[in-house]
C-alpha cells in the first residue's frame, strides 16, 4: 500500500465523519454554521502563523549564509 493511497483514506474518511457529524449535530443550523465558520478562521489564523515562522525562518538561514 502506498503512502499516498492511505493519506488519501484518512482524508476522505474524515471528510465523511464530519459530515455525518454535521447532519447529526443537535445544534440549529445557525449553531453549527458559526462553529464552522469560527473553526475556519481559527484554521486560518494558525496556518498564517505557522506561513510566517517558516519565513522567518527561511531569512535566517540566508542571512547565515
Amino acid at each position: 500500500m502506498k503512502s499516498g493511497d492511505f493519506l488519501a483514506g484518512v482524508i476522505v474518511g474524515a471528510l465523511i465523519g464530519v459530515s455525518l457529524g454535521l447532519l447529526f449535530a443537535p445544534d440549529t443550523g445557525e449553531e453549527t454554521r458559526e462553529r464552522v465558520i469560527e473553526g475556519a478562521r481559527k484554521a486560518k489564523d494558525a496556518a498564517s502563523e505557522r506561513g510566517q515562522a517558516f519565513l522567518r525562518r527561511g531569512e535566517e538561514t540566508q542571512e547565515e549564509e
